[in-house]
């Protein structure tokens, strides 16, 4: 028993180290997206649009948190390795962006709300993970749902806002993020029911997204 702890403990890494991994990767990959973009002679320009699509997607960043949730040896460690990774991931984009002459119009407040929100998500999104890896047949289609249905409703909720072609093509590409899951998931879970749950966990998300948008330009964010 002793051993096969040991050779568990070996092959699956970290969760705080996942998670510290994934907060940088979050707070670095928009920033050289769009700094790169600038800088390609042909194409720069789309490139840097739809880089400024992508970072602003909210939903990548809960895959990520369910992602996190997925290596950690327990549920209350996924909840607090998926709401740490949003939270420091949060920080160190608004960090660089201040750094790259952003203005800082705000930041410390919108930063706090962000994190606030993303501390939340994250957790829920991180028990997700857990539960697709060690759950039940229900859980893991609950999980799987869970993730799908918050990718399809983002993309769903932004196509009657976001009408450039760069957006567009964000929405195109996390919409069909959403059918990967269901699809690279499928012999883990009850398929028909994963679907039936997507599109209802699509519709809330959406909702729920739309109210944390709206919310958060009261406090002065000025993004998408």
């Amino acid at each position: 028993m002793r051993e096969r702890l040991v050779r568990e403990s070996i092959r699956r890494p970290s969760a705080v180290l996942v998670a510290l991994v994934a907060a940088l990767g979050l707070g670095v990959a928009g920033r050289v997206a769009v700094h790169a973009g600038a800088h390609v002679p042909r194409g720069g320009d789309e490139l840097a649009a739809l880089g400024r699509a992508v970072v602003a997607l909210g939903a990548p960043w809960l895959a990520v948190a369910w992602t996190v949730g997925t290596v950690s040896r327990d549920r209350l460690r996924a909840a607090a390795s998926g709401g740490a990774a949003l939270v420091l991931g949060t920080f160190a984009w608004y960090a660089l962006s201040t750094l790259q002459g952003v203005p800082p119009t705000g930041f410390a407040r919108v930063a706090l709300l962000w994190a606030a929100v993303g501390l939340a998500a994250g957790a829920v999104f991180g028990l997700g993970g857990a539960a697709f890896v060690s759950g039940s047949r229900a859980l893991r289609t609950v999980a799987l749902a869970l993730l799908a249905g918050t990718l399809a409703g983002e993309a769903l909720l932004l196509a009657g806002e976001w009408t450039g072609r760069a957006g567009r093509a964000a929405l195109v590409i996390e919409l069909a993020a959403a059918g990967a899951v269901l699809l690279a998931g499928a012999r883990r879970t009850a398929p028909l029911a994963a679907l039936a749950l997507t599109v209802i966990v699509a519709i809330g998300a959406a909702g729920i997204e739309d109210a944390v948008r709206d919310t958060l330009r009261l406090a002065g964010w000025s993004g998408p």
